[in-house]
């Protein structure tokens, strides 16, 4: 088992200087709204990701009285190994990543090394709701115990980038692009063909874990399922033929109509669609379902029990459910927690945790 050990920040959101320590096992952050909970777990997600869950802007985390931020921590394997991981981003100089004080050369050496689970507010509403949400969703899952697919996605990404370009280029009549559009999709057949399975894959596993978390968490009383709609699926040459009869339909579009990046994954409860029916407690209900395999699949994949991250996550749940979902991950790994609500089942838990007050 890895742990973070302590976390300490500079100039990142609200915090000037902020240093804490974390138990290896439950940790729970406490605090009125507004006062850098959230933030915490933000500079944890950093160390692990290189990037924040709240904004694609990195520096939207710098503190409003300056031009940088650092964010460092030190983990800790259960042979007694530490490695100092440190994320910093200036507004003239860019983002460093470093171990020990060595400047990693991308955010690809980084991710894996200290996994994550992460669910947020933000996080339930964009992958209940929104494909992209949950194309994301598999993406950070499967990138984090596979850097072939990590590097697929990023190919695939660049390669859809030109396609969109070539089509826009051939649509206002400025270049031919018969050629050039055979050699891209070419590639993003093969790329895709890749992904679609791995996709195919990683639900056919992560199924009927899934289905028995919800299950315990649930007391048995619903079934949650998970069904994913590939855009396109095949064999290379079959996803191929398909981006070249929707050469016209995207011409006219703007850009490709087809492909990875159209997936999506579909979510029920006791076979309704949870994104029109469910209610704000089985969203969060079936997320936290969601989050706790993800940690599993990580831990089977990897051998390493990643940190999980959760974010007022009981809000919206009853006091009897939050209390069994507090119960359930004793002893799943490192665990951080923010809350304003601890005090109304602290006195159910059971068992010892770190509290961590901020005010």
């Amino acid at each position: 088992m890895m742990h973070l050990e302590n976390l300490r920040l500079i100039n990142f959101r609200s915090y000037e200087k902020f240093e804490t320590d974390f138990s290896d096992k439950i940790n729970i952050i406490t605090g009125n709204n507004g006062v850098g909970k959230s933030s915490v777990l933000e500079a944890v997600h950093y160390l692990s990701l290189s990037k924040s869950f709240r904004s694609n802007r990195d520096e939207e985390a710098i503190h409003f009285n300056s031009d940088h931020f650092v964010s460092k921590g030190t983990f800790v394997s259960d042979d007694g190994v530490r490695e100092n991981i440190s994320i910093s981003f200036s507004k003239n100089g860019g983002k460093a990543i470093k171990s020990h004080g060595k400047l990693l050369e991308n955010s690809r050496d980084l991710i894996g090394r200290h996994p994550v689970v992460l669910l947020s507010p933000e996080d339930i509403i964009t992958t209940i709701g929104s494909p992209s949400g949950q194309r994301k969703f598999m993406n950070m899952t499967m990138s984090q115990v596979n850097k072939n697919h990590l590097s697929r996605l990023m190919s695939y990404r660049g390669v859809l980038k030109q396609r969109n370009a070539a089509i826009n280029m051939a649509a206002s009549g400025r270049q031919s692009y018969e050629n050039t559009l055979d050699a891209l999709e070419e590639q993003l057949g093969e790329l895709c063909s890749s992904i679609w399975e791995d996709r195919v894959n990683f639900i056919n596993e992560i199924f009927p874990e899934f289905q028995k978390i919800f299950n315990d968490l649930n007391e048995g009383k619903k079934e949650g399922t998970i069904e994913y709609r590939p855009s396109v699926s095949g064999t290379k040459n079959e996803i191929m033929e398909v981006f070249k009869l929707r050469r016209a339909n995207d011409f006219n579009m703007g850009f490709t109509t087809k492909g990875l990046h159209r997936d999506k994954l579909i979510f029920k409860i006791n076979d309704r669609a949870l994104k029109k029916y469910g209610s704000k407690g089985e969203n969060k209900s079936f997320m936290i379902a969601l989050r706790l395999t993800q940690g599993k699949f990580i831990e089977k994949k990897t051998g390493i029990k990643p940190i999980y991250l959760l974010d007022d996550v009981f809000m919206e749940l009853d006091r009897k459910r939050a209390i069994e979902t507090v119960k359930y991950i004793n002893g799943i790994g490192q665990v951080i927690i923010t809350t304003t609500n601890y005090e109304e089942w602290s006195d159910k838990v059971g068992f010892k945790v770190n509290l961590i007050g901020l005010s």
